[in-house]
This record gives structure tokens, C-alpha cells and sequence, in this order.
């Protein structure tokens, strides 16, 4: 299926959110909150986190285990480092 535009770049991102977990938190992104507020949030708590591209709606209902989304086709974009204290 071939996309293009405008219409099918937000329908795309309408259906898919990104998700950030450490240890002691997690927090995703929202309308209200976007991929650079919820990684300078996650940097600023100081610990480590893995980030993740969940294809669901941000409002959808699943399960976490250990500390990551139970969706199949979830897609694991890294760890990163928070800052150091």
C-alpha cells in the first residue's frame, strides 16, 4: 500500500505511540506530549530507560511486563542513558 501526504502521515501516527519505562516510571506520548517532551522527562529523572514504538492508539489498553508493552508488534528503539546526578 503505497501512503503519501499529509492525511496518511496522521493516520499513521494516530494508530501507533511511543512508550519509555525505567525501573521506577513510565510515561508515553500523547497528543499533549510529544516524543522530545516524554525523552526529556524520562533523561531528567536520571535513570536509564529502554523506548519502545507501540502500534496502538496512545489510549489503548494493554499490559506491561517488565517493564514493557505486551503488543505484538511492538518495536524496541533503544535504551538510553538519563542524566547523571
Amino acid at each position: 500500500m503505497k501512503m503519501t501526504g499529509y492525511k496518511d502521515k496522521q493516520r499513521i501516527q494516530a494508530n501507533q505511540h511511543f512508550f519509555a519505562a525505567s525501573t521506577s516510571q513510565w510515561i508515553a506520548t500523547t497528543p499533549d506530549r510529544n516524543l522530545s517532551q516524554v525523552l526529556h522527562m524520562m533523561e531528567k529523572a536520571g535513570q536509564g530507560f529502554n523506548l519502545f514504538l507501540v502500534p496502538l492508539p496512545h489510549d489503548a489498553v494493554y499490559d506491561i511486563n517488565f517493564y514493557q508493552p505486551q503488543v505484538e508488534g511492538t518495536q524496541w528503539l533503544g535504551y538510553f542513558e538519563g542524566e547523571k546526578k
